[in-house]
């Protein structure tokens, strides 16, 4: 932020994590520092903590930012603890030089304060919505006010309803904000607000080109048909022929002879884009592990809507390399104030949904409201405007109510076992999707402790080569010892074949958990069920139906989007295959499977992993931890 005079600037700096193999959500605080604009050297303004009452730590948070009022104060949010003991977001205030701090406002759930350049105005972020307020002289230097919607001191001014962020005042009366492709501006003297649509359209990245991959063993997916031995014939980004197919005219010809293709994976519940706090890297391990390891298409619940949706678009534009990526944005939390996701009335529901749906939302994540009415109105408006609704799974009645009033799916493991055929038969007829979620549910202990048992993961070369080794280290170096008998997932993966066989679907959900290898552990334990091909069949096209994308993703079709996997072996013979990856393909590009360098139609290197530091990830060819750093 520029100083009013210009001669100076102020800058948010963190605290060097990513210099530590950690990402942004990982400062535990962050500086106000000051440069001039003639260059020159640096001073540290003042430290701000991440952490504390009021919650400025976490990947939900935006990164603090600083505004300046009269005297030349600088003004910024920061965690604060209320004379109640209640956590709070305070508008605090210090000099340039750090000294004399105030605390000027608070308000119970707020992500950003800025105040008017003469003090007399400040605006707020809450629940993703803009609002303003009159700052008295209480508020300046005495005791602060404390700003809310219903019964605050001073009158509060909610600006918008459907979605706004980051306000800024261009003068003392003029306030900006935006949200989606919505721009305004707002002059709280008159009550007026200008409104403007932004429009802005970008390439997306689609080969010149025509491609076979030839002699293959190509698992379909398209009625489980099987070729032993043919092409695939890929056009641009689309598929053009499978099988017997004519490639005298092909760019390209790769002999996949002794390969096995499959369509990519489809995983609908993975947390991927948590780190990054809306300033999402061009190299970013969250995404590219997951395409590396097949995955070509996700649906990332309950994710901070400003990382996601940019991600999303990022990658579908070619400036970050990762799987197709769609999301809720942020759940509708039950009583969730922060949010604004308390959903009191129909028209309140409604309103969050439409922020939602404006910010690229293809599904809506509705998190255990608490009444039937309450989820009726999510799943009424939801149909109306052509959206998905998963949801956390719950008790069977909780469940049955959430399908009969219309919701297309959930996630997580039902809470009794085993499922019995009324149940089944009831969520086969209605075509719901069951995701189970396997890795971090069940009776028992949680199935990813299985794989962590089984084999030491933490120090697969893969995972090693996507991920910062903070990111894997403790917990997959953690192996627990039980009889194999504890662990519930072939009785899950029994009630969601038994629901398929009805008539619904499935879905592999890795949650995040153990990022890459997760999606795979999930296809596995299906097969304990159900048998490698329609393990593969959960993978792909289940999750491709319950995205709404079949008729683009999901098997391998002509008129199909190419998103494939070339394998070095069958899964058909041995499911653990699937991550035996030689090259991954999405939408026509093949990338290597585990640098993920793109070999076709370009061979252009991925780049430098900044997350790796071959110091710490090893010590005598094993990974250290932070004991024998020391």
């Amino acid at each position: 932020m520029w100083t009013p005079d210009g001669s100076e600037i102020v800058v948010t700096r963190g605290s060097g994590a990513a210099a530590r193999a950690r990402s942004a959500t990982q400062n535990p605080y962050w500086e106000l520092w000051r440069v001039s604009a003639e260059g020159g050297s640096e001073e540290k303004i003042m430290t701000i903590p991440a952490g504390g009452p009021g919650g400025l730590l976490g990947n939900r948070r935006q990164i603090t930012r600083a505004s300046f009022g009269p005297g030349g104060r600088i003004h910024f949010p920061a965690g604060h603890e209320t004379d109640g003991g209640r956590g709070a977001t305070a508008l605090m205030s210090v000099r340039m030089d750090g000294s004399d701090p105030r605390v000027h406002a608070t308000i119970p759930f707020g992500d950003e304060f800025v105040v008017s350049p003469d003090g007399d105005r400040v605006a707020f972020q809450e629940g993703d919505n803009v609002f303003w307020a009159p700052l008295p002289p209480g508020g300046t230097g005495g005791d602060p006010i404390e700003l809310k919607k219903k019964g605050a001191p001073v009158p509060v001014t909610q600006l918008t309803t459907d979605g706004g962020l980051y306000p800024r005042w261009l003068d003392n009366d003029r306030l900006e904000y935006g949200s989606g492709q919505s721009f305004f501006v707002h002059d709280a003297a008159t009550g007026g607000t200008d409104t403007m649509t932004i429009r802005l359209s970008v390439d997306r990245v689609i080969p010149d080109g025509t491609l076979a991959l030839t002699n293959a063993r190509i698992v379909t997916l398209d009625d489980r048909a099987v070729h032993e031995s043919g092409t695939v014939l890929i056009d641009g980004s689309r598929i053009a022929c499978v099988g017997e197919c004519d490639i005298s005219g092909a760019d390209q010809t790769m002999d996949m002879t002794g390969k096995t293709i499959v369509p990519g994976f489809v995983d609908m519940h993975a947390h991927h884009y948590r780190e990054h706090k809306g300033l999402i890297p061009k190299r970013d391990f969250e995404s590219a592990i997951y395409l590396a390891y097949g995955v070509t298409a996700n649906l990332d619940n309950s994710m901070w809507s400003q990382n996601v949706f940019a991600s999303g678009e990022m990658i579908r534009a070619g400036a970050v390399v990762g799987p197709r990526t769609y999301s809720t944005g942020d759940p509708l939390y039950r009583g969730d104030a922060a949010r604004q996701n308390d959903l009191s009335s129909y028209e309140v529901a409604e309103q969050n949904i439409n922020r939602l749906a404006s910010w690229g939302a293809t599904a809506l994540k509705q998190y255990l409201q608490p009444r039937r009415d309450q989820r009726q109105w999510v799943s009424d408006i939801a149909r109306r405007k052509g959206l998905m609704v998963t949801s956390e799974n719950n008790d069977i009645p909780y469940t049955i109510g959430m399908i009969m009033d219309g919701q297309t799916g959930f996630e997580h493991p039902m809470t009794y076992l085993p499922m019995y055929r009324d149940l089944s038969t009831f969520l086969g007829a209605a075509e719901a999707t069951y995701s189970p979620t396997f890795i971090v549910g069940g009776i028992g202990p949680w199935n990813e402790e299985f794989f962590f048992a089984e084999d030491e993961v933490w120090l697969d070369p893969k995972q090693r080569e996507w991920l910062p080794w903070r990111q894997v280290i403790p917990h997959m170096r953690r192996r627990w010892e039980r009889p194999d008998t504890d662990y519930s997932f072939p009785f899950i993966a029994l009630g969601m074949m038994d629901v398929i066989e009805e008539g619904g679907w499935g879905a592999i959900g890795s949650h995040g958990q153990a990022h890459g290898i997760g999606s795979h552990w999930e296809i596995w334990m299906v097969e304990s069920a159900a048998g490698p091909m329609a393990a593969l069949e959960v993978a792909s096209l289940h999750g491709a139906v319950f995205l709404g994308a079949d008729q683009d993703i999901g098997s391998i079709e002509a008129g199909k989007l190419a998103d494939l996997l070339v394998l070095n072996s069958n899964p058909l013979d041995d499911i653990r295959s699937t991550t035996d990856i030689m090259y991954v393909v999405l939408g026509g590009v093949v990338r290597d499977g585990l640098s993920l360098d793109e070999v076709w139609p370009n061979q252009v290197p991925y780049g430098e992993h900044w997350w790796v530091d071959p110091n710490a990830w090893l010590m005598d060819d094993r990974p250290v931890d932070y004991w024998d750093r020391r």
